[in-house]
């Protein structure tokens, strides 16, 4: 009587422990960090040594998570590629200059489809020029 009571127990315990702490249960899944490919990484070299611009890739929902969802049709809404333009000085570089820097990332860039619109920030601080990816 004891083992079938001891028995039940851990079942009536173990198993909803096992459901609700389960992450994948409740669609848990890892913070969005985007990691660039080989290809976008060599493009924005290229880009940066042309131009002579320190920019980076900002905050990105770039996940193999993100990837599936679009894939499947689980995101209604597309989100936004960020590059980060660092400069020394406060003041905001040439802006044909950039426009020209997105222009040739947009034509090279391998994920196009995955995101609806490229944006440029200085500094943290404002957004210099956003155009459609797609």
């Amino acid at each position: 009587m004891k083992k079938a009571a001891t028995i039940i127990f851990i079942i009536l315990i173990l198993l909803p422990m096992l459901f609700y702490l389960n992450p994948f249960t409740w669609g848990m899944r890892r913070v969005p960090h985007y990691e660039a490919s080989r290809k976008t990484n060599n493009l924005l070299y290229d880009l940066n040594k042309k131009y002579n611009y320190q920019m980076k890739i900002g905050d990105v929902t770039d996940t193999l998570w993100y990837f599936r969802d679009l894939k499947h049709k689980k995101v209604t809404k597309l989100e936004n590629f960020e590059l980060i333009l660092h400069t020394e000085k406060y003041s905001l570089p040439d802006l044909k200059n950039i426009e020209n820097y997105i222009k040739d990332f947009n034509s090279n860039f391998e994920h196009k489809k995955y995101f609806d619109s490229l944006k440029v920030v200085v500094n943290y601080d404002s957004i210099i020029y956003k155009t459609k990816l797609r």
